[in-house]
């Protein structure tokens, strides 16, 4: 079951954009619980479980892409797509890693191919996972809960939504069992995309607080890696 909000001042646009949300992922013979706010307030207040997020910008209490940082800031990691008239607010939008970012009125088709690319990164969040065994266990890893990954004298360390986990292996191998997930960025360092909040001077802020190194060998390729994951959002 895939759990979306709809958030919008106007509840006349809240049902509209609930009906067609409904029967895009009834065409995509997909499940879902569909829940429309009238109060940015109160969306941010609530448990906020919800894998795809439909957020209008104008609203009174709370405008849309201060929402959409408080959300973030609360570690919300779903996905965010945003509703408006407002084209000029497009470039604020992507800051907050919007998803997509649908004009007014809504045109069905763009509504169509921005709930797809949600779902295949949903999936791909959810689906896979790293095995390792451990001193005394085997263990499976969601990818989507991993910040980064480090070796040090032949020790990975995996820095995890639950905790650091170590275990011996060789980070060749991890790369190749988290690819494209996580994107190598140094000799001794793999990071998850999905959790950066700037990248500057040869250096990656993720959203747990921690930052790893850029290497000059990795440097450019690392730079198109995310290129290419923009466009993929477009």
């Amino acid at each position: 079951m895939i759990k979306i909000a709809i958030c919008d001042d106007e509840a006349v646009m809240c049902g509209q954009l609930k009906k067609l949300v409904s029967m895009e992922m009834g065409r995509q013979q997909r499940q879902a619980r569909i829940v429309c706010y009238t109060s940015a307030v109160k969306l941010l207040l609530g448990e906020l479980d919800y894998d795809l997020i439909f957020l209008d910008i104008r609203m009174p209490d709370l405008d849309g892409i201060e929402l959409a940082k408080r959300l973030r800031e609360k570690e919300f990691s779903g996905a965010l797509i945003f509703v408006t008239v407002l084209k000029e607010c497009m470039l604020d939008a992507f800051e907050v890693e919007a998803m997509d970012y649908l004009c007014k009125p809504i045109d069905e088709a763009r509504l169509e191919a921005a709930m797809k690319r949600a779902l295949k990164r949903l999936e791909q969040k959810t689906q896979r996972r790293l095995f390792i065994r451990t001193a005394d266990r085997c263990r499976s890893v969601k990818l989507a809960d991993i910040y980064y990954c480090e070796v040090i004298n032949r020790k990975i360390y995996l820095h995890t939504k639950s905790g650091v986990l170590e275990y011996y292996g060789r980070m060749q191998d991890v790369e190749k069992q988290t690819s494209p997930c996580l994107v190598r960025c140094h000799r001794s360092f793999l990071m998850n995309p999905d959790y950066l909040q700037e990248y500057a001077e040869g250096e990656v802020y993720l959203e747990n607080g921690d930052h790893v190194p850029v290497s000059k060998k990795y440097r450019q390729a690392f730079r198109r890696r995310l290129l290419c994951l923009m466009d993929e959002e477009e």
